[in-house]
């Protein structure tokens, strides 16, 4: 049965227009970024990690009620949205009005650069200004990047690549060569993560003029990008293994994600986003592939630290409830959401 505008509390219509299941990938960035810091030799400052994480949580949100608004227009146009693309269909559905979703993005903009101000650091400052600004305009006018193109790779920019270095630099003002080589791989497998959730939607963003990669490539052309971009990304972290730019327990963990982007790819070839249980599955382990990634890193660092006999500080409790909270929850959506079967095995 459906339901009406008017049978939908407000409250939970606001909550479901932000899309907070996502703000576990910006859990997991900022984690990332801080185990940095600690396994170069920094000690992990809690206060500036909340800050982080307050600011990312922050932002994050910002974009998402951002998006709702200024992409309102071709999520009306998308006939076939999956639970993790085409928006939260709160403004599509009528639930609530679109100036709701534009006024929140303003409030969370104004205490996003709010936030900013109390960052440490002119480095720290200027990361945080560009992912305001980037995430900003992600739909918004006058740039609208992924509209022209530019969306997938402003994106992985702002939450893959300046994300975990802002937190990094909030504890340790740089960032080791192996943090950065991690940084980069996170980066290049985000940027093919959203090129695939707009091939999701590919078929509304056409009919209202939204040039995101996967119109401009087509499926086909998409696809493929995909399949390369994730041979060339895992034989990356396979050459910083033998080179020894990571450590070894790093680079195995890395390395043993690859049945989820393998799995994808198997059904992007085989149609699965013509099918809508498939597709959100593809969208789904798609998008899970990312904080998989981070939590190996963040695994991998931790037991460097161990074995070098550091482990044992506060920085691990706090990684340990963040490990907690996001398995639990990922183990409730794969388990609630009967689409996400069959579970990748390569």
């Amino acid at each position: 049965m459906t339901t009406t505008p008017a049978e939908v509390r407000p409250l939970r219509a606001f909550v479901r227009l932000g899309r907070p299941k996502f703000l576990f990938q910006s859990m997991l960035v900022v984690a990332v970024g801080v185990t940095i810091a600690v396994h170069s030799g920094f000690p992990a400052d809690l206060r500036w990690y909340l800050v982080t994480l307050l600011f990312a949580w922050c932002t994050h949100l910002m974009t998402h009620y951002c998006n709702e608004y200024f992409d309102l227009e071709a999520d009306r146009a998308n006939a076939a949205p999956t639970s993790w693309t085409g928006g939260s269909r709160v403004l599509v559905s009528g639930h609530l009005a679109p100036v709701v979703s534009l006024s929140a993005a303003f409030v969370l903009l104004f205490a996003g650069v709010l936030l900013l101000a109390v960052l440490p650091g002119t480095p720290t400052r200027l990361m945080g200004a560009v992912i305001i600004a980037l995430a900003w305009l992600y739909t918004a006018p006058p740039l609208r990047l992924n509209y022209h193109g530019l969306g997938e790779i402003s994106c992985a920019a702002v939450l893959y690549g300046l994300g975990p270095l802002l937190a990094c630099f909030a504890q340790a003002g740089t960032v080791s060569t192996a943090g950065l080589s991690c940084i980069a791989v996170l980066f290049g497998f985000q940027f093919l993560r959203m090129a695939i959730m707009n091939l999701s939607d590919i078929e509304g963003d056409r009919a209202v003029g939204k040039k995101t990669l996967a119109v401009l490539l087509g499926a086909t052309g998409l696809v493929r990008l995909f399949a390369v971009g994730q041979v060339a990304g895992y034989a990356a972290i396979a050459l910083l293994l033998v080179l020894g730019v990571v450590p070894a327990v790093v680079g195995v963990l890395m390395l043993a994600t690859a049945p989820v982007p393998l799995w994808v790819t198997r059904q992007l070839t085989s149609g699965a986003l013509r099918e809508p249980r498939r597709a959100n599955a593809v969208t789904f382990w798609v998008s899970m592939h990312m904080p998989l990634t981070a939590a190996a890193i963040t695994l991998g660092l931790l037991a460097d630290l161990a074995a070098a006999g550091r482990l044992w500080q506060p920085w691990t409790a706090v990684c340990a409830a963040t490990f907690l909270v996001f398995g639990g929850w990922l183990a409730r959506a794969v388990r609630d959401n009967r689409a996400t079967a069959p579970v990748p095995t390569g």
